[in-house]
């Protein structure tokens, strides 16, 4: 990351979704996530490699009908919906930003799942529930905004019963310098344009476990299912400036902070210096 990198604060992570929501879900498939492609012949659409990704986590916390289910960090309620259809789970989630409780809010009632999931707006630092609240909690693509991952794990590990597991997905620092600095950097620059934290270490999820309480059961390093979102994601939005001239302030603050079309694409020709990991971990009993 650059040395000038700007932590987000709570406030201004809710304030950036409450802008860009609708301009996010427009480009990933109606949720707020990357994608998971199996390899370079996959033409899957955005919607198909994210809904493939919600699927994975998902079966990551192997949830059993009528179990209580924490979506930390909900965006529009896409995930978090499915989530409640497919294990018939009671799910509540929750995000910073008001306007994603809304639109999440509004995907339930749509989909007829008003009665098994709800949304709130609450803070993943100080989160308005009881201790053993949940049976599991899924935070997919939220802690990532967070910088200390381990007072974060804490926060989910206290409201969790004991048992209970925790899927998630984080940002991670794969230590291999592309070979342009210049596309490094602009990359990194990339990531704070989207109000994420600073990117941690692979090497550091066994302390933030043991200082949260809870034991790993699994990483996996995705990065290379995950890396196809950059052009997937950016692709679109440089196609809509060039046919429209002017752009949205939204868009215009991702697209002023990449690389560029070209320069993206850096990230499939070359190991990426960004990864993505799923981690697996639970409550002992």
């Amino acid at each position: 990351m650059t040395a000038d990198f700007k932590i987000p604060t709570p406030e201004e992570v809710g304030d950036f979704y409450d802008r860009t929501n609708r301009l996010i879900t427009e480009y990933q498939g109606g949720s707020m996530h990357y994608g998971y492609w199996l390899g370079p012949g996959d033409d899957s659409d955005f919607e198909r490699a994210s809904d493939r990704f919600t699927d994975i986590m998902i079966d990551k916390l192997r949830v059993r009908p009528g179990q209580r289910v924490l979506d930390c960090g909900c965006g529009p309620g896409k995930p978090g919906v499915r989530l409640a259809r497919v294990t018939g789970a009671e799910v509540i989630g929750i995000s910073i930003s008001a306007q994603d409780v809304v639109l999440a809010n509004e995907r339930a009632e749509r989909e007829g799942m008003a009665a098994q999931a709800r949304f709130q707006r609450a803070n993943m630092l100080e989160l308005p529930f009881p201790d053993n609240h949940f049976d599991h909690v899924l935070a997919f693509e939220s802690i990532v905004h967070v910088p200390d991952r381990a007072a974060v794990l804490t926060e989910i590990a206290r409201v969790l019963r004991p048992g209970g597991r925790v899927a998630l997905t984080d940002f991670i620092n794969k230590g291999t310098p592309s070979q342009d600095e210049e596309d490094r950097r602009a990359l990194a620059d990339a990531l704070a344009s989207w109000c994420s934290a600073p990117l941690v270490e692979l090497d550091d999820y066994p302390g933030f476990a043991e200082a949260a309480g809870l034991v790993i059961d699994e990483i996996t390093d995705v990065t290379e299912n995950t890396k196809y979102t950059y052009p997937k994601t950016y692709g679109p939005m440089y196609e809509y400036a060039r046919t429209h001239g002017e752009v949205p302030p939204e868009m215009a603050r991702l697209l002023d902070a990449a690389p560029g079309e070209e320069a993206m694409k850096w990230v499939l020709r070359e190991e990426p210096t960004e990864g993505v990991i799923i981690a697996v971990l639970h409550l002992p009993a």
